[in-house]
């Protein structure tokens, strides 16, 4: 019988999980109300659970849960769970009036707060009622140790449409398949381990290539170590999080782009950089002349791989000049950066020593004493085509991700449809003043985007309705 092992990756994401940084991302939709509802208004809970379960042969692994094998059987695996039941996992939560964005992000909040039980596949599903405009708010939870956010996005869009009256799959009876014996996982560890070896000694060119290429790229990141300069945005985080959203149009970001040599990327780290900016400078802390340290996910993915489930995500550090007033000089800056970034550095290096680190016990204590990075930043691009949940149209997707060792500040974008939508995630203890923040960000994309759209374009209050 095949073991489907828990990559070296997979396994850091679940050993440096605390509970005060759980590992889990999570996606926030919003989606119209009336097809989710029953005769009386209310949501219709029931019904979206059993079709949803339906969906699930879409995608077998949100029916598996991690198992520990016994000693000299390998690695951790993923296994039928024999109990599932669809409703420990499709739940809903009510917001609080008025309904608006700031009470949907506080329940959000709340409910990203608890680890996932690992006893069960590490996912959940919240169907958020209360919204002002018709709408439902729909929060996916999914364990970094399942997917990175490609690999999470094609799992979740598995269980969607591309149409609102697509026909529900078919009924069918679903029986886990029975673990690994152990006899089997030890022949599968021998087995891999040997082969491990031969592909390591049997090439003693490659290995030496190989070798070299380890101690250059050890000997660049020793390098590293302190070069993040001190600021207030390094500290242990808390518990409770601060979460804000900034909606901009994805034309107007690409315009802006394009007329910079840049990318959309780079403009979102323009706009970041902007908003720490203002919020260093209202602290009283000194900007002239700072620059920090992001780290930038780069997929390791090759384009055939995009529904395969795991981790292949490497990272890159680059320096954001946030001691640069001009908006302009800045994305032209960040733009060079990044490009300097992917041509000097090897993405695969540092998930390759997070995942070591982890296996040995180190990457919790070098994550909360690190003076590598200041800021985590992700951008996921997303479909352009609009998706259906059991017939609701999603018309907004807002992505999430969580903060870890001593860093109190993270952003994350996603594009989908028409939008960019950005979601900063701030410790509550250490960042107050997240609205300044989130000010300084609006700040700085309106002063990029102000050669790009005509007036008034460019980012929309969170409930203007679409042109």
């Amino acid at each position: 019988m095949e073991c489907d092992r828990l990559s070296l990756s997979d396994r850091g994401n679940l050993r440096i999980e605390r509970a005060e940084t759980p590992g889990h991302i999570a996606g926030l939709c919003l989606v119209e109300a009336a097809p989710l509802l029953d005769a009386s208004g209310e949501l219709d809970l029931a019904t979206i659970r059993r079709r949803l379960d339906r969906r699930l042969a879409r995608a077998p692994e949100l029916r598996r849960l991690v198992r520990r094998p016994p000693p000299l059987c390998g690695p951790a695996i993923w296994v039928d769970d024999a109990a599932f039941s669809i409703d420990r996992h499709v739940m809903a939560a009510r917001i609080a009036p008025p309904g608006d964005e700031a009470c949907l992000l506080d329940v959000v909040e709340r409910l990203l707060r608890p680890r996932l039980d690992r006893s069960r596949p590490l996912w959940e599903l919240w169907f958020l009622t209360g919204l002002a405009g018709g709408r439902l708010g729909v929060l996916c939870k999914v364990h970094h140790a399942v997917a990175d956010g490609l690999a999470a996005i094609a799992l979740i869009a598995s269980l969607l449409d591309l149409e609102p009256g697509a026909a529900d799959p078919p009924a069918a009876a679903w029986r886990p398949a029975p673990p690994p014996a152990n006899r089997a996982l030890l022949a599968d560890n021998v087995r891999r381990r040997a082969a491990s070896a031969a592909s390591t000694f049997g090439h003693p060119v490659r290995l030496a290539r190989s070798v070299a290429s380890a101690v250059a790229d050890t000997a660049a990141g020793l390098r590293q170590l302190s070069a993040a300069p001190s600021t207030s945005i390094n500290a242990l985080p808390g518990a409770s999080r601060r979460l804000r959203a900034l909606h901009l149009e994805l034309e107007c970001a690409r315009a802006a782009a394009h007329a910079h040599a840049a990318t959309i990327n780079d403009v979102l780290l323009a706009v970041v950089t902007g908003g720490v900016r203002q919020l260093l400078a209202g602290r009283g802390e000194l900007v002239d002349g700072l620059e920090l340290r992001v780290s930038v996910p780069a997929t390791l993915r090759r384009a055939a791989a995009a529904r395969e489930l795991g981790n292949e995500v490497g990272v890159i550090v680059v320096s954001l000049p946030v001691g640069e007033a001009d908006p302009v000089r800045r994305l032209e800056r960040i733009a060079a950066a990044t490009a300097a970034a992917k041509t000097e550095q090897h993405a695969a290096y540092v998930q390759g020593l997070m995942g070591w680190m982890a296996a040995t016990g180190l990457a919790v204590p070098f994550a909360r004493r690190q003076r590598m990075i200041n800021l985590f930043v992700t951008n996921v691009p997303g479909p352009r085509d609009p998706l259906y949940l059991l017939g609701a149209r999603i018309e907004r997707v807002m992505p999430l991700t969580g903060l870890a060792g001593n860093v109190t500040l993270s952003f994350a974008a996603l594009s989908y449809l028409d939008q960019l939508e950005v979601v900063v995630d701030a410790d509550a203890a250490t960042c107050a003043d997240v609205d300044v923040l989130a000010a300084g960000m609006d700040l700085a994309w309106r002063e990029l985007a102000a050669g790009q759209a005509s007036p008034g374009r460019g980012i929309r209050p969170s409930w203007a309705p679409r042109r």
